[in-house]
């Protein structure tokens, strides 16, 4: 089962003029893929900040996914980070540096052209309805911070780490966390499978949602039934999907 982390770079997010929506769109994507996330880190502009996460996540898992900071203003400064957290010099790119004259043409700027300045040994990617390629350095891939262009982007790389899938199920309990606490762990305890809790304060027809998830239906399917049979059938509104 491949690891993932995310890698949120930018002052904007930590001060809130922005909201992020890359993360929860990669969350998603990542466990239809079968990939566990393990880490979302959320870093401001400073270089010593970038260099160290980056370091960091790409020990720590398979695949790193960076978003935001590689645009033609002061601020964007992943790019150079990265080469630094992998100790790489920053050389121009060619056929980056043809795509920018190509798209911005007489409008070009030395600024537009530091897009094309990427760490020593980085690959291009290229996939997806956007023409503009991922760069990738070891098992980091680098992607813009725009929403729409992150997800098609993201999209386009998700096959390279596809993985297995993830069995979920939930159970729709009317009763009191406090009370089934000990249960969940027991089962937790005696089953390779994870389970959940999560409460309901807004009038649904439950308190609380139990989930339970494996990599195999198997342990998922054993772990519900012990608990159906534990728990008093009252508390039990429904099973989804069902028994």
């Amino acid at each position: 089962m491949k690891t993932a982390a995310i890698v949120l770079i930018g002052n904007e997010l930590l001060s809130g003029k922005i909201v992020d929506e890359n993360a929860a769109y990669a969350a998603v994507q990542f466990r239809a893929a079968g990939v566990s996330l393990r880490r979302i880190a959320v870093v401001p502009d400073e270089p010593d900040e970038i260099v160290a996460e980056v370091r960091r996540c790409s020990q720590a898992v398979d695949v790193v996914v960076t978003s935001g900071g590689v645009g033609p203003t002061h601020d964007d400064i992943t790019l150079e980070c990265i080469a630094r957290a992998f100790d790489r010099r920053v050389l121009r790119d060619p056929a980056l540096e043809d795509l920018l004259r190509a798209h911005f043409k007489d409008r070009l700027t030395e600024d537009h052209l530091r897009m094309a300045d990427l760490p020593e040994g980085a690959e291009l990617v290229f996939g997806g309805p956007i023409a503009w390629p991922v760069v990738k350095l070891g098992n980091v891939y680098i992607l813009p911070g725009v929403p729409q262009i992150f997800r098609a982007k993201l999209d386009a790389i998700l096959p390279a780490f596809r993985g297995g899938r993830f069995v979920l199920r939930s159970l729709y309990l009317q009763a009191d966390e406090g009370r089934i606490a000990a249960l969940l762990r027991d089962v937790e305890s005696r089953l390779p499978v994870q389970i959940g809790s999560y409460p309901r304060f807004d009038g649904a027809d439950h308190r609380v949602r139990v989930t339970v998830e494996a990599r195999e239906s198997a342990p998922v399917d054993e772990a519900v039934r012990l608990l159906v049979l534990q728990l008093p059938p009252e508390w039990v509104v429904r099973v989804d999907p069902p028994v």
